[in-house]
């Protein structure tokens, strides 16, 4: 990545001819994560310096050694890339028209999922293109394919995927996260999350590329989880002006307090490898082996008698202390009623979509305001 002075008006028309899209302005810590992203999305990746007003005109490299807080506008280029737009991918994303579905085996689920029976496995394929966003649309489509595969006595285990070769999922919408419908969002994951905890099934999902925000909690919310070298898992809420109540849920049984406040206080994604390491992940994999590693994980379980699993698998899910004494449902009403209304809240998603740095409040809060 070149790291040229600031750019001028000409500038910017010369990279928008060159195929250049324009996706974010973004200072430190929040740079370098979605430079991240957009990398592990195989995009090129370029940074122009969009110093303060008082700092126009001099040198970026040396001004921001001065200044550390200047701003950089984060650009990309790619064979997906729609320089015609005018708008980020991530702001597209959630708003994209669903492909189709292939359905088998008479299970209806649509419009943003792929599914398909292997014996007594359901794989179901995320598929809310270009990123796989994590929308109502996709929330109602994963319990009617859990109620669905429950009913069915025959299958044992559920597979969740995400569709292309961008990644799992970039995370739930911004737009649903808004306060007009924020309440809705919350309640349509915290559902999910609850039916994920206490499905008869054995659930895995396998992750490659992006799996961010409420990707990730989707994703941990499952028994097992296997992961491509090529995978990038972040919870990066704290970027645009929120936390993720439902992994502060998940993390600290999974990889301790001190790397659940780590990963949730700077927003940062580690590699698939890293995430194994750490326990947060059960394995990762070659890229072409994810699937076919996936169904061999669960191949000896399912050899073993499936009332048994069940309970055995029951017991196990009720010793984690968190989730049963806080519970997804009272995390999502603390997130209601801490950010609904917070400046920051609002300001964080609303520059995100506007493409912009946000402005946050400058100073804590005292505590008798909180």
């Amino acid at each position: 990545m070149r790291l040229p002075l600031a750019p001028t008006e000409s500038r910017e028309a010369d990279l928008t001819s060159e195929g250049w899209t324009k996706q974010f302005s973004a200072s430190d810590p929040r740079l370098s994560e979605m430079v991240s992203v957009f990398e592990s999305l195989g995009k090129e990746v370029r940074l122009e310096t969009e110093c303060r007003d008082e700092l126009r005109g001099s040198d970026c490299e040396a001004c921001l050694e001065a200044h550390p807080n200047g701003v950089w506008a984060i650009w990309t280029r790619g064979p997906t890339e729609d320089p015609d737009s005018g708008e980020s991918e991530y702001v597209r994303a959630s708003d994209s028209v669903p492909t189709g579905t292939r359905m088998a085996r008479g299970l209806s689920v649509s419009s943003v999922a792929n599914s398909k029976r292997e014996g007594s496995v359901l794989v179901v394929e995320i598929e809310n293109p270009p990123v796989n966003i994590i929308d109502s649309k996709v929330i109602s489509v994963l319990i009617q394919a859990l109620d669905e595969a429950e009913a069915d006595t025959s299958c044992c285990a559920m597979v969740i995927s995400g569709s292309g070769t961008k990644g799992f999922s970039a995370g739930a919408s911004i737009e649903e996260h808004l306060p007009d419908q924020a309440t809705g969002m919350i309640g349509g994951i915290t559902d999910l999350l609850e039916r994920l905890g206490n499905t008869p099934l054995v659930t895995l999902a396998a992750v490659h590329g992006i799996c961010l925000g409420g990707g990730a909690e989707v994703a941990l919310a499952c028994d097992f989880v296997v992961t491509s070298e090529d995978s990038r898992i972040g919870i990066p809420e704290i970027t645009v002006g929120c936390y993720p109540p439902f992994a502060m849920l998940q993390l600290p049984s999974l990889v301790g307090m001190r790397r659940a406040k780590q990963m949730i206080l700077t927003g940062t994604p580690i590699s698939g490898q890293e995430a194994a390491d750490t326990g947060l992940v059960s394995k990762c994999v070659r890229n072409e082996d994810l699937m076919r590693e996936s169904m061999e994980m669960l191949a000896p379980i399912l050899s073993n008698p499936p009332q048994v699993v069940e309970m055995a698998l029951r017991n196990l899910r009720s010793l984690d202390t968190l989730l049963h004494t806080v519970g997804h449902r009272r995390m999502g009403e603390r997130f209601l009623t801490d950010l609904i209304l917070h400046p920051d809240y609002t300001e964080g998603l609303t520059a995100f979509l506007e493409k912009r740095d946000p402005e946050w409040q400058s100073d804590r809060s005292n505590e008798e305001e909180v």
